[in-house]
């Protein structure tokens, strides 16, 4: 499953994945350079705003809040 958290500072929004292998294949859909990609262990994610959030969106990515956001990370990437 793909999840973004609501719009936070400055209208950027996390883009996450239950797996890393499913969250680039996403980015890739959408348009996401892979450079954008914030390598961190426990919290690896994308950075998007505007349009890019939009078709994230449009394309399937549940929308949640941040503390939920939290929650998937945890379960997904702290062992």
């Amino acid at each position: 499953m793909i999840y973004i958290d609501k719009k936070g500072n400055m209208g950027w929004s996390h883009l996450i994945a239950d797996s890393i292998h499913e969250l680039h294949d996403f980015a890739i859909k959408i348009g996401l350079k892979p450079n954008w990609f914030q390598e961190k262990p426990e919290k690896p994610h994308y950075d998007v705003k505007g349009m890019m959030r939009k078709r994230a969106i449009e394309s399937g990515a549940k929308e949640i809040s941040t503390k939920e956001i939290i929650k998937v990370l945890r379960e997904n990437y702290q062992r």
